[in-house]
């Protein structure tokens, strides 16, 4: 190719053609050679991000200070859902009295995750999911699973859903959701609560493993974990594979064989109490022989007291 655009070239030099009839010849502007020719080695598409914003009383304001005011809003529980780039530069203007275009306000919260996930309608892209492989579990919130459990509500004649995760290393049911209906918000939610009652951090490399249902696959749920992902990934079971996830699904049919089957539920409200009730006695009370005859509480006051051996489980 290279060598065919020299032998134009030469060609046009040696016929004395013109600039013009040289980009009719092309079916090219005259603007677009000059542009080609002049500004495209020298000019930059744009001008360079400076990093920092004059203030109207002058002031020079970093970026990096806007980044950590924009980060104290989406940590608010008050804008965790709510509040675009348009918005976010009216209430830094009102509260924070800093003047910054919401364009520039959108790249800062974009370059740094701080965008509100929005529904793509149009495109129904299926995202990879990570497989979970087999693990070994030596200490406690290292792996949690959860799922679903449908519960009938007898005097309603309708369902209701208890969503649990539990910890495999301890047994310990780390949180919970009851509701009349389960949807990705519910989960974000039971999950965030149980992240905050175990007081985990970024130290921890947290993994949680669900089977393929819609709370789980959804988007919304997915963009959550992305803010997450320092903290803790998200695993799923292959299809038809209810044994990659024994610690919950076993949970399920203790849950079944020992409140669902013995209780009668008249209403949402009594089913609520029934499960919470039992949840309680299941971590504080409820001995399991997998743990040495303890209820996960125990257990996990033995071990954080250094009176269990070191042990691994495959899970």
């Amino acid at each position: 190719m290279a060598e065919r655009r020299e032998t134009v070239k030469e060609f046009c030099i040696s016929r004395n053609y013109s600039i013009d009839q040289i980009c009719d010849y092309a079916g090219l502007s005259r603007s677009c050679y000059y542009y080609q020719r002049f500004c495209s080695s020298t000019c930059s598409p744009g001008r360079p991000v400076p990093g920092y914003t004059v203030n109207r009383d002058g002031a020079i304001i970093l970026d990096q200070t806007l980044v950590q005011v924009l980060k104290e809003y989406r940590e608010s529980v008050f804008f965790l859902n709510a509040g675009g780039s348009k918005k976010l530069s009216k209430y830094i203007a009102i509260e924070k009295h800093i003047y910054v275009n919401h364009k520039k306000i959108y790249r800062l919260c974009d370059e740094n995750n701080f965008l509100l996930f929005k529904q793509d309608h149009s495109q129904n892209r299926k995202r990879r999911k990570t497989r979970c492989e087999y693990m070994e579990v030596s200490r406690p919130n290292e792996l949690w699973q959860f799922d679903l459990k449908y519960i009938w509500i007898h005097g309603e004649q309708r369902w209701c859903f208890l969503l649990a995760f539990i910890d495999v290393f301890s047994k310990k049911v780390v949180g919970y959701y009851i509701g009349k209906s389960c949807k990705s918000g519910d989960l974000i939610f039971t999950l965030n609560q149980a992240i905050q009652s175990e007081k985990l951090t970024h130290d921890n490399k947290l993994v949680i493993r669900s089977d393929n249902g819609p709370q789980m696959s959804s988007n919304r749920f997915h963009f959550y974990l992305k803010k997450l992902e320092q903290k803790l990934s998200h695993e799923f079971i292959p299809p038809r594979s209810p044994d990659r996830n024994a610690y919950i699904e076993a949970f399920n049919s203790i849950i079944e064989i020992e409140l669902l089957q013995v209780r009668y539920f008249k209403t949402f409200k009594d089913a609520y109490e029934a499960v919470s009730e039992f949840i309680y006695f299941y971590n504080h009370r409820r001995l399991h022989g997998s743990i040495g005859n303890q209820s996960p509480n125990m257990f996990l006051e033995a071990w954080h007291a250094g009176n269990i051996a070191p042990y691994s489980i495959s899970a």
